[in-house]
């Protein structure tokens, strides 16, 4: 969604006609009454619970989730992205017409070169001349595309909009694609890597039994993806060799043949055209380069570092070690758009979490007691990231593409001069900050001489974060940007004047916050048995309710699961689009209530030496809290003398209860004074260069 000149909205009860946008405010008259104007913060105003847009959107009920994507083999949800990339010039062109200059910017980056020619002025150009370059274009790359067709997918996109349909691309799902794959008699055939079977790199579906399934699973596998490019014809005299070795019915060349294209484009490209196909996929999307941004959240680079400091324990004030930070910066304003700070290594979770900090309302205000709001939020047009495994993942991947409908791109390797916005943000948090505060490791050893980090260390981790917001919001957003234009290089004032020249960031409605939550959450495709419901790292999870989902372990169903709580998870119900809740029965929910995988993956390790990990094992309450009390003993044992020990009891959420005497805690100080005298000999530093 975005806010509109003129738009009129409701809040508070009443009518108000959206006069201007200034920046990160909005000037709001009363349609009835007095008609009284007045200034109001646009992230006061999305977050009202009493708002509304002119666009009424779907509600989501509560515990339910909707998502039809999820269901798709990855050739299908390629198909889904490409029907959007096709009609998304004529979206834009669109928004042109109606003077849209950020969609003018958005064109010009992406289609002028392929859609215009040299000077000519796209304003000019009617849709329908639009959509006739678009089908020469696609029929020169060897795509078959009719102009009933291209504007069927457009009018399939533009009445999802207006049916409030918070994923629109859902438009683009074949009716016979969701049912194919919910038919009784069809099942799931998970195909792995060759060289890593614990991976599953995509999946088909076949009519064929449990036998024949175990035959084209290992023929696949073994000998299609492979750079040997063994023809369609050789693995059916393969897989016809095997079925007549065991006694079994032949499957038909054509019915090989089908099988065989079920498997994705990227699939075959990856395991049979070598390095080539890897590269095709791994590297950047359309070409990494440094575009200059255009406007603001047009492009966003995102990174962690972990910080030169050390923390200390909360309960305690032992020191626990140093944390990482995962930062986005928006580079046309240089303002900071996303931040997740904890103990956790780089993760594809992580990287959720500071996507979703990124794109709703921060109340900087309200939490951390910041004197200014941090502004700055919503949906970037173009995501840049590192090449790291924690950046690449399929989950990292579709959160970006699909459920925030934005472009990512990856930093080609071995190139550190590219995302130097981030790599120099991360720098300028270390030097101008956190070197200046106690506990500071400073970036080498040199840097520290006869100080010891450790015994200097005052600060929790919250208390880090809040210094770390309130720099942020209320000193590097006003401070000058040397990467700024001269004319305007103050971050906060680049993004009013941003926002004024290019409309507001789109935004999501904060009332589908819930919603968007669960879409942002990784997904596995897995069984519903009458033991065990739905198994995942050991926890079951089932439901009185959910018995008809009970069938053969080759029909699988999509599933959803958090990270940070594995009480419960969310399942997709067949011949639906719903997401329903499913708490764990084995062990009790109560018992895996707030923990976490990294505490669940050393409770494991327990288990495994009590041999009690076997998939035959119930996993019951009583034993997880003996195994709990177990680890938490190991901790406090060593917790006095060894960081590592209070630094995976931080990464557990602090399970573990110290006393110390008062001594050991680090002296009262006031987090605002500390932050100003990190100022301050900054200042004094500049001043002596």
């Amino acid at each position: 969604m975005t806010l509109s000149v003129n738009e009129e909205i409701s809040f508070m009860g009443r009518k108000h006609k959206l006069v201007s946008i200034k920046g990160s405010y909005v000037v709001l008259q009363r349609s009835e009454g007095d008609h009284e104007t007045f200034n109001y913060s646009i992230e006061k105003l999305l977050s009202d619970s009493t708002f509304r847009g002119g666009r009424v959107l779907a509600e989501t009920e509560k515990k339910k989730y909707e998502s039809i994507l999820e269901k798709l083999p990855e050739d299908k949800r390629e198909e889904v992205s490409w029907k959007y990339e096709i009609i998304r010039p004529i979206l834009l062109l669109s928004r042109i017409k109606q003077n849209d200059i950020r969609a003018l910017l958005e064109f010009s980056d992406n289609y002028s070169k392929t859609y215009l020619a040299k000077k000519e002025d796209i304003s000019r150009l009617s849709q329908e001349e639009l959509a006739t370059r678009i089908l020469d274009y696609s029929k020169s790359q060897g795509k078959k595309l009719v102009r009933s067709t291209l504007m069927r997918y457009l009018r399939a996109y533009r009445d999802g909009l207006k049916q409030g349909t918070p994923m629109a691309l859902e438009c683009f799902v074949k009716a016979t694609d969701i049912d194919y794959i919910q038919r009784t008699d069809t099942t799931a055939i998970e195909i792995c890597s060759p060289k890593h079977p614990e991976i599953v790199v995509d999946i088909i579906y076949t009519k064929y039994g449990i036998e024949h399934r175990a035959l084209i699973k290992e023929v696949i596998e073994k000998k299609f993806l492979s750079t040997k490019r063994i023809k369609p014809s050789a693995i059916f005299r393969a897989l016809e060799g095997k079925c007549i070795q065991r006694g079994l019915k032949v499957i038909p060349e054509i019915s090989v043949r089908s099988l065989l294209k079920q498997l994705s484009p990227k699939t075959m490209a990856i395991f049979r055209d070598g390095k080539k196909g890897i590269e095709s996929y791994t590297t950047v999307q359309r070409g990494y380069s440094e575009t200059a941004a255009l406007y603001p959240l047009h492009l966003v680079q995102i990174d962690h570092t972990e910080l030169d400091i050390i923390v200390i324990d909360e309960q305690t004030g032992l020191p626990l070690g140093r944390p990482v930070i995962t930062l986005g910066i928006d580079v046309y304003t240089r303002m900071i758009w996303c931040m997740h700070l904890s103990f956790d290594a780089p993760s594809a979770n992580k990287v959720r979490k500071a996507v979703e900090h990124g794109i709703f309302p921060k109340a900087s205000v309200q939490n951390f007691g910041t004197s200014n709001e941090w502004g700055i939020f919503g949906v970037p047009s173009v995501i840049y990231l590192d090449n790291g495994s924690d950046f690449t993942s399929v989950s990292v991947k579709r959160m970006i593409n699909e459920t925030l409908e934005s472009e990512v791109r990856y930093r080609p390797r071995r190139t550190p001069h590219y995302g130097g916005v981030i790599e120099r943000l991360m720098g300028s948090i270390n030097t101008k900050l956190i070197h200046n505060l106690p506990g500071s490791t400073g970036s080498n050893i040199m840097d520290r001489g006869e100080r010891d980090p450790v015994k200097e260390a005052k600060l929790t981790l919250n208390e880090l974060e809040k210094i770390i917001v309130k720099y942020i919001v209320d000193v590097y957003h006003f401070e000058t940007h040397r990467g700024l234009s001269d004319d305007c290089n103050v971050p906060f004032l680049k993004y009013q004047e941003g926002v004024e020249e290019y409309g507001n960031p789109y935004y999501i409605d904060p009332h589908l916050k819930e919603y968007y939550h669960i879409e942002l959450l990784p997904t596995e495709l897995k069984p519903y048995t009458q033991k065990d419901g739905v198994t995942k790292d050991h926890i079951h999870y089932r439901a009185e309710h959910l018995a008809y989902l009970i069938n053969k372990r080759e029909v699988k169903y999509k599933v959803k699961y958090d990270d940070d709580d594995l009480s419960h998870i969310y399942i997709q119900l067949p011949n639906s689009k719903d997401y329903v809740e499913v708490f764990a029965s084995s062990p009790s929910p109560e018992a895996l209530k707030g923990l976490n995988r990294y505490t669940w993956n050393k409770i494991k390790e327990i288990l495994r030496k009590k041999g009690k990990i076997k998939r035959s094992d119930r996993l019951n309450h009583q034993l997880i809290q003996k195994c709990k009390e177990e680890l938490q003993e190991a901790i406090a044992n060593s917790f006095k003398t060894k960081m590592t020990a209070r630094k995976m009891n931080e990464r557990m959420g602090g399970k573990v209860e110290i006393s110390l005497p008062s001594k050991e805690f680090s002296d009262e100080f006031d987090l605002d004074e500390l932050l100003l005298g990190a100022k301050a000999i900054l200042s004094e530093r500049e001043v002596i260069k």
